[in-house]
């Protein structure tokens, strides 16, 4: 049998920084703001131990039941000449029978405790069965509504350090594009260049400020992405030490192997299943609604009174038997028809979604698995990339110098090392989150997956800085530099 993943989280993982405001919040920190405040996990939470109530619930209906009742009370009887009354016997005889006539005041008591116990009873055992698997699949789901949360606050967290890093290259490659700008200025005044190289200078320069522009938008836009998952704004998040992460390939490095754990460990497959069992047990409890149920009931019942019309009474009554109730026909239906065949449909139903979630799920697993290999691929081809043309920039830049390239080559080829910057993040960030969805679809994923990412973070990773040049200068000035060396 499968182990349901506790619903706790260790101390250590979720421990909450005093100074959260005033430090960078990292991985850790953000998902314990998530996992104690996000409205839809907190749902989840709370509908799968409403859920979890149906066993209980659905037991009681096999265990025994008794009930105590038991009235006090006080007469006044007052009858004032109360007339002979003619009675006719069986027989045919009249007789006369004398009218009590009288005050009587007197008390009166009454009690029964009653027990019943299921002896065969098929639709109560059946829903019980049935409420077993969907309070499994009630687990099941919250498992599932536990690692959607882990990857969603991974995924948001990584989207808001992506739009850093771009807002941060935007800034950079405007502040290249402004020093372009006035190195051609300072060129055209002395006759150095024609006034096209100016106006071109200045297009791409106006042109990159509304990319920032856009770019702080898109950091805006992602901080609001992760505050609807927390609850929390964050000024600041820790991000990749040396803008890198370790490229770990997925093993097992089988992707059948992965499929195989998919199947036995995925939270919503397993949810799905567990579902569809509860449905089946539910059609058979609607079938079986025609057969008979038998009770062991037993009573016990005592009646006293005072001095009443008809004397003393002291009366008590034990009872033990057997209750034998056939259903035959109710409320103008066949007892048995309606319900069984609604249920059957939704029998169905529930098969047809488990056997869609078993589709999607072996889906996710092998694009998972692809796109954590390509990623890895893709960002080693990005960091060549960079290095390509950071090449290319020193070469234009000489040739400039010389006279050899137009200012239009070295716009061109410093928008394309920034791009190249630009896709390096985006490719790193994806490889991560990728590598996330598939354990998450192999049903592996956990809080220690976001604990070890965490330890790729640094509060103090050094700020991108733009490449710079100046007026008959060929040396290029750069700060560090995101996927290069």
């Amino acid at each position: 049998m499968k182990k349901i993943m506790r619903l706790g989280i260790p101390l250590s993982l979720l421990s909450v920084s005093s100074l959260a405001f005033a430090q960078a919040a990292d991985l850790m920190q953000v998902y314990q703001d998530a996992f104690i405040g996000n409205p839809t996990f907190l749902a989840a939470k709370a509908n799968a131990q409403a859920q979890m109530q149906e066993v209980p619930i659905a037991r009681a209906g096999l265990l025994p039941s008794a009930m105590a009742t038991a009235t006090d009370g006080f007469n006044n009887y007052n009858n004032q000449g109360t007339p002979n009354t003619n009675v006719i016997s069986p027989a045919g005889n009249t007789f006369s029978l004398q009218g009590s006539e009288g005050t009587y005041r007197y008390n009166q008591q009454y009690y029964q405790l009653s027990a019943s116990q299921p002896i065969f009873d098929v639709v109560a055992f059946l829903g019980y069965s049935s409420a077993k698997y969907t309070a499994s699949a009630a687990a099941s789901t919250f498992n599932a509504a536990l690692q959607t949360l882990i990857s969603t606050t991974a995924q948001a967290y990584f989207n808001e350090l992506n739009a850093e890093d771009n807002l941060a290259y935007e800034q950079a490659e405007k502040q290249a594009n402004y020093e372009t700008y006035t190195e051609a200025q300072q060129k055209f005044e002395v006759g150095l260049i024609a006034i096209t190289d100016v106006e071109q200078a200045r297009a791409q320069y106006d042109s990159q400020v509304a990319a920032v522009i856009a770019a702080e938008a898109a950091v805006v836009n992602a901080k609001e992405n992760l505050r609807a998952i927390t609850g929390v704004y964050y000024d600041k998040l820790a991000s990749l030490r040396n803008n890198t992460a370790p490229l770990i390939s997925p093993q097992p490095a089988d992707v059948n192997k992965w499929v195989q754990t998919a199947d036995k460990q995925n939270w919503s497959l397993l949810a799905a299943r567990q579902t569809a069992e509860a449905a089946r047990k539910a059609a058979q409890q609607a079938q079986a609604g025609h057969l008979p149920i038998l009770d062991g009931v037993t009573t016990y019942t005592g009646n006293n009174t005072g001095d009443s019309p008809s004397g003393k009474v002291n009366n008590r009554d034990a009872y033990v038997g057997l209750q034998l109730t056939v259903p035959i026909f109710e409320n103008g239906v066949g007892y048995v028809s309606a319900t069984a065949k609604q249920a059957s449909y939704l029998y169905e139903a529930d098969l047809q979604n488990r056997n869609n979630t078993y589709l999607s799920t072996m889906t996710n697993v092998r694009q998972s698995f692809n796109n954590t290999l390509a990623f890895i691929s893709q960002v080693e081809a990005d960091k060549q990339t960079i290095k390509a043309s950071k090449l290319a920039l020193d070469s234009i830049i000489a040739a400039y110098q010389v006279g050899g390239k137009t200012m239009l080559d070295v716009l061109n080829q410093q928008q394309d090392l920034y791009t190249a910057w630009s896709t390096y993040s985006t490719d790193l960030y994806s490889y991560i989150n990728s590598s996330i969805a598939l354990k998450q679809a192999a049903g592996t994923l956990s809080p220690l997956d976001l604990q070890q990412i965490n330890t790729w973070l640094t509060e103090n990773r050094q700020p991108f800085t733009p490449t710079m040049y100046s007026s008959g200068d060929t040396s290029i000035k750069r700060g560090p530099l995101a996927g290069g060396t």
